[in-house]
């Protein structure tokens, strides 16, 4: 693929255009969905996978906290809870990521770069798959992991969608340099 995207078929354009602003728009939603569940906040994150059952023994202090009462009751996310979670992500993220990074490897980007890419893209994936088990059975300290997964994917994301896409229509034909 060394001629890079600026020099494919408007049709090959057009499709992979709309299959990445489709997939921009669908991990945004990922994200707002996460953010309302947990704020990105370690503390949240923890009690959306354990519940906060325990986050206050005096139930006068938990009926004063309106953040506690807003959030609401929340229950420990059971064993079955979590695999139907990751089955699901289990498909999809890496097949998502793979399909993207397959169209970045068709752009004139410089190989370090996309290999420093696909390389955090998997960090990203392991990192959010793994996040609610560890999370729920291991130890609080991984709500930190699980929020980062959700960055670095949020930048892989954005790498593997701007790209292809400057190149394809707004990097000038005549210009480009091989990968090495």
């Amino acid at each position: 693929m060394a001629r890079g995207l600026s020099k494919s078929a408007t049709s090959n354009k057009l499709f992979i255009t709309f299959f990445l602003v489709l997939m921009g728009g669908a991990f945004s939603v990922s994200c707002v969905s996460f953010y309302e569940r947990t704020s990105f906040a370690p503390k949240k994150t923890f009690h959306h996978y354990n519940g906060n059952e325990g986050a206050y023994d005096d139930e006068l202090e938990y009926e004063q906290n309106d953040e506690l009462l807003q959030e609401g009751f929340l229950f420990p996310k059971t064993y079955r809870e979590i695999l139907e979670i990751t089955h699901v992500h289990a498909f999809a993220i890496p097949l998502i990521t793979f399909v993207m990074s397959r169209i970045f490897s068709m752009t004139l980007t410089r190989e370090w770069i996309k290999v420093s890419i696909y390389s955090l893209a998997f960090t990203g994936n392991l990192l959010n798959l793994s996040g609610p088990w560890l999370i729920r059975f291991k130890s609080s300290a991984f709500s930190l992991s699980l929020i980062t997964s959700y960055y670095i994917l949020g930048f892989c994301f954005l790498c593997l969608t701007t790209l292809p896409l400057y190149e394809m229509w707004f990097k000038p034909k005549e210009s480009g340099t091989i990968s090495k």
